[in-house]
């Protein structure tokens, strides 16, 4: 996430309140039948740390202590990481800190790992969700690149894709919000499908202050028994593209990882592994602001090396299924040239890689992924 660009409107923030898909409180449930903990991860032990200090505060104003708990681990640049969780007390919502750790290193899986452990064990639940927030880089080996990065960072230290999904125990989480940049890749939704059921993340980055905003009117979409994902993603994209500044830009996607499979599947019978070399990578659509192009729209790459076989809309036909909502800007930080902004003709709702002769170390790491393994071995 970039820290460096703002919203200043907040007449806006008020106005788009209520243009928002209700989350109201769904009175059939109760609480005693059904319960949810959902747990926030925010590593910002990092340059993150000053630009969202009222990130906490705007879920403990979206929590309304239905159906569940909320937990939050918090490591930041000042004082000892520690667990917290959110509870309420005379129609107040408070916070309190339950597990104190030492200084660690919020990048180490074995400590995300352990944190996962902790907030599962003490607060259990028919169901889990995860929210996500700090730096990232999608499937990008640690230390690849200056920037962007990889999942979660600590000072330097970083966080590779395989060793966060690793981390998480399988079939737990009914979803993953990514507050974070470039984390709706193919590569990271399929390294992930036997870890939860969806997916919510930017195909682009994720421009300062993310979601903060959005948790306090949005939160208990996530608490519901058959969660809002669809109208918490809504929610969250209206939030961030109708401002009226320079930086109305954005990617959001909300990932149905059961149905990978089947495009997997589809691509490997499909490909024609011929055409791969004749692809332009700049000529496909990409959603980075560099001199070098990484992360790319999946069905405007993929859609150029399947073979005459292939049945005419099945490619669209299965993203649909596999990406139930998307939606994106016009452009991308296109107001100043410094910026190195683009124009979004397409997108699918999810990225991909495309091999670089530029590039052989990224090559090298990319086919060890679940997905090159399902699709191109």
């Amino acid at each position: 996430m970039k820290r460096s660009y703002k919203l200043f409107d907040l007449s806006y923030f008020i106005i788009c309140f209520f243009l928002f898909t209700s989350c109201e409180p769904d009175n059939t449930i109760n609480k005693d039948e059904y319960k949810r903990t959902v747990i926030a991860y925010i590593g910002r032990d990092n340059n993150l740390a000053a630009s969202n200090e009222d990130k906490i505060q705007s879920m403990l104003e979206g929590w309304d202590g239905r159906n569940g708990n909320l937990i939050i681990y918090q490591d930041t640049t000042v004082g000892n990481p520690g667990l917290m969780e959110v509870y309420r007390e005379k129609d107040e919502n408070k916070i309190k800190t339950i597990r104190e750790y030492a200084t660690e290193n919020s990048a180490d899986p074995n400590v995300f790992k352990r944190v996962l452990h902790d907030a599962i064990s003490l607060y259990p639940a028919d169901s889990y969700g995860l929210i996500i927030f700090s730096h990232a880089s999608g499937w990008l080996p640690e230390a690849t690149l200056v920037s962007p990065r990889s999942f979660i960072t600590d000072h330097k230290d970083e966080m590779k894709l395989a060793d966060m999904a690793a981390a998480i125990p399988a079939g737990y989480f009914d979803f993953i919000v990514f507050e974070t940049c470039f984390s709706a890749g193919i590569e990271v939704a399929y390294e992930l499908k036997e870890k939860t059921g969806y997916i919510i993340a930017s195909s682009a980055e994720l421009l300062s202050p993310g979601f903060k905003e959005i948790y306090a009117s949005s939160l208990n979409c996530l608490f519901e028994k058959e969660p809002k994902l669809e109208a918490f993603t809504r929610n969250i994209f209206t939030l961030m593209s109708e401002n009226d500044t320079y930086f109305k830009s954005a990617t959001l996607s909300l990932i149905k990882t059961e149905k990978l499979y089947a495009l997997g599947a589809f691509l490997r019978q499909y490909i024609d592994k011929e055409k791969i070399n004749a692809v332009n990578p700049y000529d496909v659509q990409h959603f980075d602001r560099y001199s070098y192009r990484l992360f790319f729209d999946f069905e405007d790459y993929y859609s150029r090396i399947l073979n005459d076989d292939a049945p005419g809309q099945e490619l669209n036909a299965l993203l649909n299924e596999c990406v139930p909502y998307k939606d994106a800007t016009p452009s991308f930080l296109t107001g100043s040239e410094s910026w190195m902004g683009f124009d979004i003709k397409r997108h699918s709702g999810l990225t991909a890689y495309i091999e670089q002769e530029y590039f052989p170390y990224l090559n090298q790491e990319y086919k060890k992924l679940a997905w090159y393994q399902a699709v191109f071995n």
